[in-house]
């Protein structure tokens, strides 16, 4: 037997934030699964190779690092906006009041 499917907003919203948070999931693993071999790279370019100098290496894994940071915080931004709008879209409240302190 079908299990029937919830269309009410709150259970949509609760499917969306879930795919979103597999999205989300993989979008890290993925940077990870980049971000690593790249660094691991410099570091072998620098450090066992010494094709640079390790004074100038430094700068290089230093770039390295902050370009991927830099990378990763705007695909976050991205996907946070992306689910935003679709839990708009479905007439949902990204950002649900939670009754608690703010602060």
């Amino acid at each position: 037997m079908a299990e029937s499917m919830d269309y009410s907003t709150e259970a949509q919203v609760r499917r969306i934030s879930a795919d979103f948070a597999r999205r989300r999931a993989r979008m890290f693993l993925a940077s990870a699964c980049v971000e690593g071999p790249v660094l691991l790279g410099a570091i072998v370019v620098v450090y066992v190779l010494k094709l640079v100098d390790p004074q100038f290496g430094v700068w290089i894994l230093l770039a390295v690092a902050l370009l991927s940071g830099l990378c990763l915080s705007a695909l976050v931004i991205s996907h946070a906006r992306a689910e935003q709008q679709a839990i708009r879209d479905v007439g949902g409240t990204p950002f649900p009041p939670s009754g608690g302190p703010t602060f």
